[in-house]
Order: structure tokens, then C-alpha cells, then sequence
């Protein structure tokens, strides 16, 4: 608590000196979640000006920030270039190639990249745990298992991170040869059979299941001022009205989608 009355000042300050990004009317020039904080900034020199202001901020709040836990990462034409450095509190930060943030690997390139190769390999490892451990259970026990621990590892964030289809492919891949290692399936078998007689969703609309329900918590919340000027392009009631009826209707259709999807499984 202590901790938020202190940053809650320093957010204060980055957004009345008005550097940084800006969504609309909406300054997002920081993000804070616990104490993780990111400043987000087009310019090298407006960025350095933010740095500055988290110094000053930080030194009337007995606050000192460490250059060696910073990082400075790009995002868009410029990633592959040699950037002038920039730096905090009179130490130099690095100019990193990734970065992690909330337990996602984000990569630097001409658009913002997702690393996914970690996040495969703890799921196999804790997949391997698991049947390690329950080798005499019967394949159901096992699926409920690894649906419990290990699926959570690949859809974590997908409902707010859209990722390439190459790379939806390999997760998917990923969770197939589970069902290939408990029912005793070759590499190249397909497992849509097994699935549809499980009465589970293949990856992919467990995916669109996750996104389905994120967007209905973001129509509880269109209010919101960031959400608000990620839809809108003008702050008209009109507009918010059609965007509600607009996303109320996307909605309707996902959810048929997923439940004429469900229902062909059952009569499957």
C-alpha cells in the first residue's frame, strides 16, 4: 500500500510533464502493475526527459532506481539499429533484444513479437512431471491432470496477445501430443476423433473460448477511458452506443460459433 501512495506521485508527474505515448485523450506513457513500471515513449529524447522525471520523483521519496535492473527495449523500424543510450540516476541502461514483463517474453522487432519456445518447454516439462507420477491412473485422471497444471501454460495471455499462426500451430501441436501420449497415438495420428469423443475443444477454440470471454469483461467495462479510445476515435455517445451494439453482436456470434461447435462434439 505504502508503495502505490509513493509510485501513484510519480505517475503524477510523467503525466502532467505530457511525455510519452498517448492513446486518444489517454495518457499511456506508464504502466504500472505492482512494481513493475514501463515508459513508453516515440522519442529517444522525450524518453530520456521521463528518466529524468522518475530520478527527481524518485529522489524526493528516498526512491533510487537501479540501472542494472533496467532495460530499454524497441519496438518498430528502428530495433535493428544502434541506439544512443540512455540512462537513470547517472548509470547507462542496455538496450535489450527481449523482454519480459508479467511473465510474458516479448521480442524486439519491426512489430511487437511473442517468444513462445519457453513457454513450451516448461509445459512439456511439467506434462513430463505429471505422467511421471501417475503412471497406473486411467487416461481420463490424466487428461483432467494435465487440463488442471499444464494447459494453463500455453493459454496464458492469449486472450489479450494475438500470436502469429505458425505460432498457434506449435501450441496447438503441443497440447495434441498430449492426448497422443495418454491414448497411445503415433506423431502423425490425428486426435480430433479422440477429442470430439472426450467431449473437450481441440487448442484453437479453447483459444477463442478464452478471447470470447475477455471480450464480454471488456463490454462490461467499455467505460473505461483507455478501452474507451481503443474503439473510438471520437468521444460520442452515439459512437459508444454502436460500438456496445457492435461488440454485444460479435459477442452473439462467437458464442454460437462455440456452441454449435460444443453441440457437433456431443453428436459426434
Amino acid at each position: 500500500m505504502l508503495f502505490n501512495i509513493y509510485i501513484n506521485s510519480l505517475i503524477g508527474a510523467l503525466r502532467y510533464s505530457d511525455f510519452g505515448c498517448h492513446l486518444g485523450d489517454e495518457y499511456i506513457g506508464c504502466i504500472v502493475y505492482a512494481d513493475d513500471i514501463i515508459l513508453l515513449s516515440a522519442s529517444l529524447v522525450k524518453l530520456q526527459n521521463m528518466l529524468d522525471i522518475c530520478c527527481i520523483q524518485g529522489a524526493s521519496l528516498d526512491i533510487q532506481f537501479n540501472a542494472d535492473k533496467s532495460y530499454l527495449f524497441v519496438v518498430g523500424k528502428s530495433y535493428g539499429e544502434v541506439l544512443p543510450a540512455l540512462s537513470i540516476n547517472g548509470a547507462p541502461i542496455v538496450w535489450a533484444n527481449s523482454l519480459r514483463y508479467l511473465g510474458v517474453k516479448f521480442v524486439s522487432d519491426k512489430r511487437l513479437n511473442i517468444d513462445i519456445s519457453q513457454v513450451m518447454r516448461k509445459f512439456y516439462a511439467a506434462a513430463n512431471a505429471i505422467f511421471s507420477h501417475c503412471k497406473y491412473a486411467s487416461e481420463f485422471t490424466k487428461l483432467l491432470l494435465l487440463e488442471s497444471f499444464t494447459l494453463p501454460m500455453l493459454t496464458y495471455s492469449l486472450n489479450a496477445i494475438f500470436l502469429s499462426r505458425t505460432q498457434m500451430l506449435k501450441l496447438n501441436s503441443c497440447w495434441n501430443n498430449i492426448y497422443r501420449k495418454i491414448f497411445g497415438y503415433f506423431k502423425w495420428e490425428s486426435v480430433k476423433e479422440i477429442q470430439r469423443f472426450s467431449q473437450r475443444l481441440d487448442f484453437i477454440h479453447v483459444v477463442d473460448k478464452c478471447k470470447f470471454s475477455f471480450l464480454n469483461k471488456l463490454c462490461m467495462n467499455c467505460f473505461n477511458g483507455t478501452l474507451h479510445e481503443c474503439f473510438l476515435s471520437l468521444n460520442d455517445p452515439l459512437l459508444l452506443g454502436n460500438f456496445i451494439q457492435n461488440m454485444m453482436l460479435l459477442l452473439g456470434i462467437l458464442f454460437l460459433i462455440v456452441l454449435c461447435f460444443m453441440i457437433l462434439i456431443i453428436v459426434l
